[in-house]
């Protein structure tokens, strides 16, 4: 008989996006999915519970990604709720009991992986806050981990990690990787136009630049 595989269905996830351990955290799924539900009144998918449940939170594969924890640990990043109740998604979004989505994920480089539902149809979904661009990444939450996110650079370019990368040193933990001039005023991919930034400053400083320029 076979040990039994505690992080199955998720093993081809973690071998695209290795834990950073030093960073990782335990998620107390009950306790988040409860949270989660009286603070957005939306369903949590039962794959990412069983995420939270298996894989637990924190930084994967050298801080490419990173998953939000359940506020009982102190850490680096806002919780899951409190950064999905941070005022500024409003103007982005309608509320996720509406058909917004809800953030459990982020790239070094602030795009925002949630899900939301459509009617019966729960999709995951991402946000990219430098174009305003939303996309949907698979179906269900299921096919995320399974199709999509099984794959390493499957919602970064790896070229441009490698050369803000080289450029920046390890993303610090906490912080976003950010271009200094927007692509929506012709600012370059270059490495020269990244620095770091928070991801409250990031976030609300790529709005109010879209609010700027569309009204």
């Amino acid at each position: 008989m076979t040990a039994r595989d505690p992080y199955k269905p998720f093993g081809d996830f973690l071998r695209a996006f290795p834990k950073e351990d030093r960073s990782w955290q335990p998620i107390d799924a009950a306790y988040l999915e409860a949270q989660v539900q009286d603070a957005f009144a939306v369903t949590v998918p039962s794959a990412l519970v069983e995420f939270w449940e298996r894989v637990g939170a924190g930084y994967f594969a050298d801080r490419e990604l990173y998953v939000f924890g359940d506020g009982k640990v102190p850490m680096d990043r806002d919780c899951l709720v409190e950064w999905n109740r941070k005022d500024l998604w409003l103007e982005i979004y309608p509320r996720p009991n509406q058909g917004g989505p809800v953030f459990f994920a982020e790239t070094c480089f602030g795009d925002q992986i949630g899900f939301r539902w459509e009617g019966e149809q729960c999709r995951a979904v991402l946000y990219a806050p430098e174009t305003f661009e939303a996309f949907v990444l698979a179906d269900s939450p299921r096919s995320l981990f399974a199709s999509v996110l099984d794959e390493r650079y499957a919602c970064t370019d790896p070229d441009r990690l490698r050369r803000v990368a080289a450029r920046l040193g390890p993303l610090p933990e906490g912080m976003h990787y950010v271009p200094i001039v927007s692509p929506l005023v012709g600012g370059s991919d270059n490495a020269d136009n990244f620095t770091v930034e928070t991801p409250n400053a990031h976030m609300r400083t790529a709005l109010a630049l879209y609010k700027s320029l569309h009204g």
